[in-house]
């Protein structure tokens, strides 16, 4: 059975971390029951005693800490990078959890179809006090699709073969979507994609969450990692993120 690797980027999220350590302890304990190994990686920018004090209570299921500045969350997933043991691996933000189910399901679909290099499932969204809110599915994907169609990822639900990624390389250095841009720089070096129709993670949006914050620039950073990889303004997926930045720039 495939080894697993799952990077934590962390920065003052007493709030939630201590749930995603917890769901990331019960999936560690249950590979070891089925003789699979999950490793787990903090990269924790210093943050606050209390998000600290979470982290701690975990140590016995932490196999590697880093505990030091970063350039923010790619940066801080790019340290961890450097450390998987797994023959495949994963980020996890510290307020998402893994559906530990969806997990081994995946695990099995893996052991089918060896020749994978990326895995993903579906992801159901989650609120504040972790109450479901409704599923989400990418579907098919595809480099054309993502570039002129719909940039709509499943990066929670995902997991990349290290074999694979070590030839492509780290995560690029932008702040909101350097998920899409690694998506999409794996299909463009023929990644040999499954899609799953099972719930893999659990999505946390909410208001002040970088995803739930309506920030225009995260749609800026997707426009620009689409046009870098050949999508254009008069697409249909230009002109829809075009006129989303308008949008929250004129209301939020």
């Amino acid at each position: 059975m495939a080894g697993f690797s799952i990077i934590v980027p962390s920065f003052n999220q007493d709030k939630f971390i201590r749930e995603t350590l917890d769901n990331l302890a019960t999936l560690k304990l249950k590979a070891a029951e089925k003789n699979s190994v999950v490793q787990i990686i903090v990269v924790d920018n210093c943050s606050d005693k209390a998000t600290a004090s979470h982290i701690k209570s975990f140590s016995h299921i932490i196999d590697n800490l880093f505990i030091e500045k970063d350039r923010g969350q790619f940066d801080a997933i790019n340290k961890g990078l450097k450390v998987v043991t797994g023959d495949y691996w994963t980020w996890l933000n510290t307020d998402d959890l893994i559906d530990i189910d969806g997990f081994f399901k995946l695990v099995d679909e893996l052991n089918k179809h060896p020749e994978t290099d990326y895995i993903y499932g579906n992801v159901s969204y989650i609120d504040e006090q972790s109450k479901f809110s409704k599923s989400s599915s990418s579907g098919k994907l595809s480099l054309v699709k993502l570039v002129h169609k719909d940039a709509s990822i499943s990066q929670p639900g995902s997991f990349f073969r290290t074999a694979f990624t070590k030839r492509i390389g780290e995560l690029a250095p932008f702040h909101f979507a350097f998920d899409y841009e690694y998506i999409l720089r794996c299909l463009k070096y023929n990644a040999h994609l499954l899609h799953i129709q099972t719930n893999v993670a659990y999505f946390r949006y909410y208001t002040t969450s970088k995803s739930g914050s309506r920030d225009y620039r995260f749609l800026k950073e997707q426009l620009h990692i689409n046009q870098q990889y050949g999508g254009h303004l008069l697409s249909k997926l230009g002109i829809m993120l075009n006129l989303r930045i308008l949008k929250r720039k004129l209301f939020n």
